[in-house]
């Protein structure tokens, strides 16, 4: 059983996912900048890639949009990454609502100034734009509704075998002609006629956007998805969310009409936080949330993970640290391994981390031991909502898995790189800057026309220069017998200097 709680301000919301105390997911989301993903728009493509089988489409948010265009090709890849969490698994059958065979119809080759009509599936970050697909999916409270998409599936998380053959029948008699839906966790018990208005609404929506797509000019936006409130309780507000507490009047009412037009059963789990504290601080929130950008996370046992982000993938570092245990170091190693399996889940879901996530556990000699840090780290990404794709543990320890993540990282989100670093994360060291102004130095006092030197840098390199390369300066004085000066400059990046002969 878990709780939502909503804290929203003029200029941001933020949702919290809590069990009993711990925070489990926490996201975020700008009133100006509310991101893209589940948005359908009509574009205009402005590249083709064709060894990519791919192009660039103009939508009009500042950048160009990646459009694969043979992403329908599979099941798989027909639904989107919004409820990639609530969908079979790679490999799982997937009912059909016809004979042919799983791979769909392929698209027409795309052409530069074609308007085609797409969908958010990924927002953009770093340097790469939005991820587009020219399948629409449109996601209600029970289903998502896949219009030109003649798939059916049913959440994996459904695991009687009569209530999945009950949902599969009644969506057969539902569904329109060349239409397909995947019928979400939240559907299980609902009636035939609560499926039916799920799906009569977002039917309605679906022509809504085909009747302005010949009247808008690309690039144009057809259908902006849900906010962040209005999302939460579409996706988590079911049986195992006990309360969704908001801190405001104005979520409040919002919420309560969401909830009363599609859920009614569940508006008695709409509350308000009226406490001197902020509904955050009240629960808890904020002392968990600090720690969403440390780069350790420090385990009971004294043992420890690291986090390290790069453009290709996350690198997860477990280090035993203090904890030393008393008896077999196998047996020490095995049991950090294993507290920092379940760790790493908590801190993939709650970071929203995805892509590529490569993690670098303890050796272990014993291979049961490496089965049995396996199992755990996947029992407990099966909490997850979000898609895995996890490979066997290597003979080194490594363990290589996908995640699915249509929004941003927490840490993507809630960093810019460093001014000084520029996102290296690193800077050159102090002495081998001074070392190449002494090289500098040495080839300008060689000059003839040169009478005098002046070095300007920052203060910690000129204290450098004046404690560890004296021999050096007074040898360059000597021999060309023209004086050296060092200014201070505050206002300079510790890599920064310059040498003036005069």
């Amino acid at each position: 059983m878990y709780r939502l709680l909503v804290s929203a301000t003029a200029e941001d919301r933020r949702v919290a996912v809590v069990e009993g105390t711990l925070l489990r997911e926490l996201h975020t989301e700008r009133r100006h900048d509310r991101g893209l993903v589940g948005n359908v728009y009509k574009g205009r493509i402005v590249r083709v890639l064709p060894g990519m089988d791919a192009a660039f489409v103009e939508i009009g948010v500042g950048r160009g949009a990646f459009l694969q265009w043979d992403d329908a090709g599979l099941y798989q890849e027909a639904v989107p990454d919004a409820v990639a969490g609530d969908v079979p698994e790679a490999g799982e059958p997937a009912d059909r609502l016809d004979e042919a065979p799983i791979a769909l119809a392929p698209l027409p080759a795309p052409c530069v100034g074609q308007d085609v009509l797409v969908q958010v599936t990924r927002d953009a970050y770093g340097t790469k734009g939005p991820r587009l697909s020219p399948r629409v999916t449109l996601p209600g409270r029970n289903l998502v509704f896949l219009p030109t998409t003649p798939i059916l599936g049913v959440s994996r998380r459904i695991a009687d075998d009569e209530e999945r053959a009950r949902l599969r029948d009644t969506m057969r008699r539902l569904l329109p002609p060349g239409a397909g839906a995947i019928l979400r966790t939240a559907a299980q018990g609902r009636p035939e006629s609560e499926l039916a208005d799920d799906l009569a609404f977002l039917s309605a929506l679906w022509q809504s956007i085909q009747s302005r797509e010949p009247e808008s000019e690309a690039p144009a936006l057809l259908h902006e998805d849900l906010d962040l409130l209005l999302r939460a309780a579409r996706d988590h507000l079911g049986p195992e969310c006990e309360r969704i507490i908001v801190d405001t009047e104005e979520d409040y009412d919002r919420l309560l009409q969401f909830v009363d037009t599609f859920m009614p059963h569940y508006d008695d789990r709409v509350a308000i936080h009226r406490g001197p504290l902020p509904v955050f601080e009240a629960h808890g929130v904020d002392a968990h949330a600090a720690g969403v950008l440390d780069r350790v996370v420090w385990l009971k046992a004294g043992g420890s993970i690291v986090i390290d982000h790069t453009e290709a993938l996350t690198a997860i570092d477990v280090n035993t640290g203090g904890a030393v245990g008393r008896g077999d170091p196998e047996d020490t190693m095995f049991q950090t391994n294993l507290e920092a399996a379940r760790e790493i889940a908590c801190q993939l879901r709650l970071r929203n981390i995805g892509g590529i996530v490569v993690i670098d556990f303890i050796d272990m000699r014993d291979p049961a031991h490496r089965q049995q840090v396996q199992a755990v780290l996947e029992a407990g990404l099966a909490q997850d909502k979000a898609h895995f794709d996890v490979l066997p543990m290597s003979r080194l320890g490594l363990v290589e898995l996908t995640r699915k993540r249509p929004r941003e990282a927490s840490f993507t989100r809630m960093t810019e790189p460093c001014p000084y670093c520029e996102g290296r994360g690193w800077v050159r060291g102090v002495e081998f800057t001074c070392a190449e102004i002494v090289r500098r130095l040495s080839r300008d006092a060689a000059t003839d026309t040169v009478r005098e030197l002046r070095v300007m840098a920052h203060p910690r390199v000129v204290e450098a220069l004046v404690d560890g390369f004296r021999m050096s300066l007074a040898d360059i004085e000597t021999r060309w017998q023209k004086p050296v000066h060092l200014v201070r400059r505050e206002d300079f990046h510790l890599e920064q200097w310059a040498v003036r002969p005069a």
